[in-house]
């Protein structure tokens, strides 16, 4: 299958994504001199902006492919809610599926940044305002309620887990349930707990995560080539996807054995958003019916393109087209 053909395929395809929503922002200063109160830089303020972040950024990356999207999570009721809905209504994103708690707050993650003239910009610090982890059992319902009114229209469900409280075990087996019920796709962005993530089509994590299943290090690729079977085979996974940096990404699944893929080397600003950008791709691709390698390599692909950009960012199909043409 060419690339191109692949990639137009994309806009027949709608994915809903389950999991933590939040909003990103980004201040941007430029230093100036130090500080008398402390031995810290003054930033002398540049430009700042809010972006869709956590599970609402492979929203973002779907609809910038051409796909239709959904997204199912919570927010509290309050002016961060507002602002992350606005955004991402405004990108063309279905969000009847975010369920509003009053006693929640909206999670906000700022980001402060320091840029000059020569140099990229570099984080000095985030400040998180989180909610409570913990959701009602009617809050649970709702969800799970949201989901099954989605599915119908949906090619796949995508579950991304930033440890928010969405991903708990009530949910985790409502989107299990539904994709199986309907034969759509099931694909999983994990920050460990692999174990939970059972009967799922797909699952993706990190090679710490992996790690840290394991009870070892995975250094050698031969580590890897022996560790990624049994550790698909602990998960119960259809397919079990570890990403691994600079290293590339390996993967194994039952039809298609154990496999790696080198990293596209590419100058990286940033790594933020790099593996939500990978799970919608991967996503995506095996959604249209292409193979775990190729959807490995595409999605690999599309990494090294949002990895040369700070903070969140999505690829266009123009441009994944022409690096994956570039490393064909």
């Amino acid at each position: 299958m060419l690339y191109r053909d692949l990639l137009s395929r994309f806009r027949e395809l709608t994915v809903v994504v389950v999991g933590d929503v939040c909003l990103d922002r980004y201040i941007f200063g430029r230093p100036t001199r130090l500080s008398r109160e402390a031995p810290i830089a003054v930033l002398e303020w540049v430009r700042e902006y809010s972006l869709p972040g956590a599970a609402s950024n492979p929203v973002l990356n779907l609809v910038s492919l051409g796909a239709r999207a959904s997204v199912v999570g919570v927010t509290g009721e309050d002016p961060t809610a507002t602002e992350l809905t606005d955004l991402l209504r405004a990108r063309g994103v279905r969000t009847d599926g975010l369920v509003v708690d009053p006693a929640r707050r909206t999670t906000e993650k700022t980001r402060i940044l320091s840029e000059g003239l020569l140099v990229l910009p570099q984080q000095l610090a985030r400040i998180d305002r989180t909610g409570s982890s913990l959701l009602s059992p009617e809050r649970e319902a709702e969800l799970c309620a949201r989901i099954q009114q989605l599915a119908p229209q949906a090619n796949a469900l995508l579950l991304s887990d930033y440890k928010g409280g969405v991903a708990n075990a009530t949910v985790i087996e409502c989107v299990r349930e539904v994709a199986r019920e309907r034969g759509i796709l099931a694909t999983v962005d994990s920050q460990g707990d692999l174990s939970r993530f059972a009967g799922f089509d797909c699952v993706r994590c990190n090679r710490h995560e992996a790690e840290a299943a394991l009870g070892r290090a995975l250094t050698t690729e031969d580590d890897f080539r022996c560790a990624l079977p049994d550790l698909q085979g602990r998960v119960g996974c259809g397919c079990l996807v570890v990403t691994r940096d600079a290293g590339g990404v390996s993967f194994c699944s039952d039809e298609e054995g154990y496999q790696h893929i080198p990293s596209v080397h590419v100058p990286v600003a940033d790594a933020v958003g790099a593996g939500d950008t990978f799970i919608s791709v991967l996503t995506l691709v095996l959604a249209a019916g292409g193979t775990l390698k190729t959807a490995a390599h595409v999605a690999n692909g599309a990494a090294g393109l949002v990895v040369q950009h700070v903070g969140n960012a999505c690829p266009s199909p123009e441009e994944l087209l022409r690096i994956l043409e570039e490393h064909e």
